[in-house]
């Protein structure tokens, strides 16, 4: 990766504080007024692949935190953020956590499978993030770059996304949305690729994934609110590899289905 590439990475986290992208579920108030804290919390499960490239699937406990101060620090289940706004236009930068994935079967907060017997564990990293969303129309666009930091994975990936929020009645909201990922040599090596080492230890055969996109996806998401406070909030993906990552001896299936229910409370 370029060094001016690996600069700009590193300033534009330190600039805008620590960073994570937030998927909150929370939405702005109906009166329209901006409120100096908002904080939602609350619990869920998902069911998910055992791993990026599974066949199997387990359920996971997904835990609900966003708090947001002054519509510019946000702080979610997997880190901190900071951004700022200017019209339908939204820039940021901070730190995020990224999970790893061990060489057997996880439990219920981890993914893992005990077919990568061989491979080893990626212990889970930080990453500095940048990203950028602007709303048009009803669309609303994003694209993040971040920059793992972790003695496994050291990777790059860059996220972009397309969503349409819509208002079917006053207390549903549906959000189709589409994304992207593409990622470095660096990533696509640590959770694709298979080592020499690797290749004796596991039994899968010897393979350099290069760069590229990794996956497309498609999805919906639902969020019914059943007063100011309460709101059950459900979210469907589908996932299909691309390139590399889907020729990937340890990929057993190319496409996946994720879904995920949170119970929330917004105070």
């Amino acid at each position: 990766m370029p060094s001016f590439f690996k600069r700009s990475l590193t300033c534009a986290a330190f600039l805008a504080v620590l960073l994570v992208s937030s998927a909150a579920l929370a939405q702005d108030g109906s009166s329209g007024v901006k409120k100096t804290w908002d904080v939602t919390l609350g619990a869920g499960a998902a069911f998910t692949p055992t791993y990026e490239g599974s066949n199997r699937y387990h359920l996971m406990a997904v835990p609900l935190v966003n708090i947001v101060y002054n519509d510019m620090i946000s702080l979610s289940a997997r880190g901190l953020d900071a951004y700022w706004r200017t019209g339908d236009l939204r820039v940021g930068a901070g730190l995020v956590y990224g999970g790893g994935r061990s060489d057997h079967d996880s439990d219920f907060f981890t993914s893992g499978d005990d077919r990568l017997r061989g491979m080893g564990d990626i212990d889970p990293a930080l990453g500095l993030k940048a990203f950028a969303s602007y709303h048009l129309w009803m669309m609303d666009l994003s694209a993040a770059v971040t920059k793992y930091t972790g003695s496994d994975n050291d990777g790059v990936v860059m996220d972009l996304g397309l969503a349409v929020p819509y208002k079917l009645t006053k207390q549903l909201t549906l959000t189709p949305h589409a994304g992207a990922t593409w990622a470095n040599d660096d990533y696509m090596q640590t959770f694709f690729g298979v080592t020499g080492s690797q290749s004796a230890r596991s039994g899968f055969a010897r393979y350099d994934a290069g760069s590229g996109f990794k996956d497309i996806s498609v999805g919906i998401d639902a969020n019914y609110g059943f007063d100011e406070h309460w709101f059950l909030s459900m979210r469907t993906n589908v996932k299909q590899l691309v390139g590399d990552a889907a020729d990937s001896p340890i990929s057993y299936s190319d496409n996946s289905v994720s879904l995920a229910t949170f119970l929330g409370y917004r105070f």
